[in-house]
C-alpha cells in the first residue's frame, strides 16, 4: 500500500481506474489487472474484486489521498499498461482512421475518443502527443472508451510513411480556409473509402508536414464570428459527416 501511495504519481507500468464502468470497461478490453482498493462504507459490487489478486480495504484518509475524482463508488483499481504498435493495426478496403496531432487537454482527448468508439473507428493514431493516454481525465471524459479503442502513438514521419505504404488516403483539416484546393466538407466526394483523417490542436492546427503530405484538405464552414470550435466538437462534426457521406 504504501508503495503505491509513493509512486501513484510516477507509474511507468500500470496507471488507475476509477469507478465501476470504467473497471469493467479495462477488464473487457483484456488489460491486467493489479490492485484494487475498496472503501466498504460505499462499495456494493464484491463480484469486481474477484478480478483482482491483490485486494485491500482502505479508510475514508486514504480513500481521498488516492483518488483523482469526488464521485468514485469507493472503488479504485490499477492496470498494467499495454503496447500498441502501427503495424498491427488492420487494413481493409474500408480502413477508417484518425490521426491526432498534438492534442493538448485531456479532456478533449477522452471527449474524442468516447467519439471514436461511438462512431467505429478502426485506430487512432497519436503523434507529438504529450498527454498520456492512460490520465485520468482521459480516461474519465471517455467514459473509459480509451481502452476499448486501438490507439498508437508514433512520430509523423512513420504514420505518414506508413499510410503512404499502405495507400491510405490522407485527408487533413484546416482551421481557416486560407489554403488552395481546400474543400468544404459538406460538399467531400471521395472514391477511395480506405482513408485517415488528420486534425491538429485547436493553438496551432496541424502543422505543413501534414498539409504537404495530404490528398484532400478539408474545412468545416462557420457563419458566425468565431473561428474555430472546440476539437472535440469539430472531431465530431467531421467523423459522423463522412460516415454519412461514405459508409452507409
Amino acid at each position: 500500500m504504501s508503495f503505491f501511495l509513493k509512486k501513484k504519481k510516477k507509474r511507468k507500468n500500470s496507471f488507475i481506474v476509477e469507478g465501476l464502468k470504467e473497471i469493467k470497461m479495462a477488464l473487457k478490453a483484456n488489460y491486467i489487472p493489479e490492485y484494487i482498493f475498496l472503501y466498504k462504507k460505499i462499495y456494493k459490487y464484491e463480484f469486481i474484486s474477484n478480478f483482482f489478486r491483490k485486494q485491500f480495504f482502505i479508510s475514508y484518509q486514504i480513500y481521498k489521498k488516492i483518488s483523482f475524482r469526488k464521485k468514485t463508488g469507493g472503488i479504485i483499481a490499477s492496470f498494467f499498461k499495454k503496447k500498441f504498435y502501427i503495424k498491427k493495426i488492420k487494413i481493409n478496403l474500408t480502413t477508417f482512421l484518425l490521426v491526432l496531432e498534438g492534442i493538448e487537454k485531456p479532456g478533449n482527448l477522452g471527449a474524442i475518443l468516447r467519439t471514436t468508439e461511438a462512431a467505429g473507428i478502426d485506430a487512432v493514431l497519436l503523434c507529438n502527443n504529450t498527454i498520456d493516454i492512460f490520465n485520468p481525465n482521459v480516461i474519465r471524459s471517455s467514459l473509459g472508451a480509451v481502452f476499448t479503442n486501438n490507439i498508437t502513438i508514433e512520430n509523423y514521419e512513420n504514420i505518414i510513411l506508413w499510410l503512404k505504404t499502405k495507400k491510405i488516403k490522407i485527408i487533413s483539416t484546416s482551421v481557416k480556409n486560407n489554403k488552395n484546393n481546400i474543400k468544404n466538407i459538406y460538399n467531400l466526394k471521395l472514391e477511395n473509402k480506405s482513408l485517415a483523417i488528420v486534425i491538429g490542436a485547436e493553438s496551432k492546427g496541424l502543422s505543413e508536414n501534414w498539409f504537404k503530405s495530404s490528398n484532400i484538405i478539408i474545412h468545416i464552414p462557420m457563419k458566425g464570428k468565431i473561428d474555430s470550435l472546440n476539437v472535440s466538437t469539430s472531431t465530431a462534426i467531421i467523423l459522423f459527416e463522412i460516415i454519412r457521406q461514405n459508409y452507409n
